[in-house]
Formats: C-alpha cells, sequence, structure tokens
C-alpha cells in the first residue's frame, strides 16, 4: 500500500503544478498554490490512493469511503461546478465567481497538459453536461471559446 500512497502523492504533486502553472496565465497566484489541498487530508488521501493506485478492487466499506472522499473534495473547494449545485433535481445553482470558473477552466486544462503537455479544447467544452447558473455558463462559453480561437491553427 505504500507505493500506492507513493504514486498518488507524485499524481498530486505533479497536477497541482500544471493546475499551478495555468492558474499563474491567468493570475491566480494564490489559486495556483492552493489548489486542491484537501487531496493531502487523510479523509481524501488514502481513499483516492486506493482507488487508483493499489491495482485492487475497493471492498464495499472502502467505496463508501471513496464516495465520502469524493463528496468531501466537491465541498470543501470552490472551483468544482458542485460545489455550487443548491438542488440537483431542478438543476438550480449558485452563480460561481469568475475566479473559481477560471480556476475550474485551469483545472480542466491541466488534464490536457498531464498527457502531451498541449491544451485539448474539446476537453473544455463540458457545459452542457454540468450543472451551472446561467451566468457561470455564460462565462465558461467565453472562456472556452476564448480557448478555442488561440489554439485554431
Amino acid at each position: 500500500m505504500i507505493r500506492a500512497y507513493w504514486n498518488y502523492f507524485l499524481y498530486v504533486v505533479n497536477h497541482k503544478v500544471n493546475v499551478m502553472i495555468e492558474c499563474w496565465k491567468e493570475g491566480l497566484y494564490v489559486q495556483g498554490i492552493v489548489h486542491d489541498l484537501s487531496k493531502f487530508s487523510p479523509l481524501e488521501f488514502v481513499p483516492y490512493a486506493k482507488k487508483f493506485y493499489s491495482g485492487k478492487p475497493l471492498s464495499p466499506e472502502d467505496g463508501l469511503k471513496w464516495d465520502y472522499a469524493w463528496l468531501h473534495h466537491q465541498r470543501k473547494n470552490k472551483h468544482h461546478w458542485e460545489y455550487w449545485v443548491i438542488n440537483p433535481i431542478s438543476k438550480e445553482a449558485l452563480p460561481m465567481p469568475k475566479k473559481y470558473v477560471i480556476e475550474m477552466v485551469c483545472d480542466w486544462r491541466s488534464f490536457s497538459r498531464r498527457w502531451g503537455r498541449k491544451v485539448k479544447p474539446t476537453t473544455l467544452n463540458l457545459t452542457d453536461s454540468i450543472i451551472v447558473h446561467p451566468d457561470t455558463k455564460k462565462e465558461l462559453e467565453l472562456l472556452t471559446s476564448r480557448e478555442e480561437k488561440s489554439s485554431a491553427p
């Protein structure tokens, strides 16, 4: 299990560096540093490491711990759209402050950076599959359209 913890630690550090690079491009210096710090808490760290790096299926107990860890992560990190949802059934959400919308896009960009270090605009086009306030959706569409224009040949 030590190897799983180490590999997950390396993944989180790599992810944080990639998000920090993207946030700093946007002038979000503090957010670039504090992004996803909750992943180092035992409540999140252990279940994430077991799920993604143990190489074994999760027991029902560990599966429940993983569910709690994911919920904890969404509820502690304002750059997750889920943080702002007030009623998933009626698809109601509060508007996200712009800095968190930008951090969310930086988070999405970081996954593209992880695989080949190129940002893929298609990765950013999630606005129809998530629950966000109409103002947040407009902001996301502006940001993602800017991405598409900057990566066009």
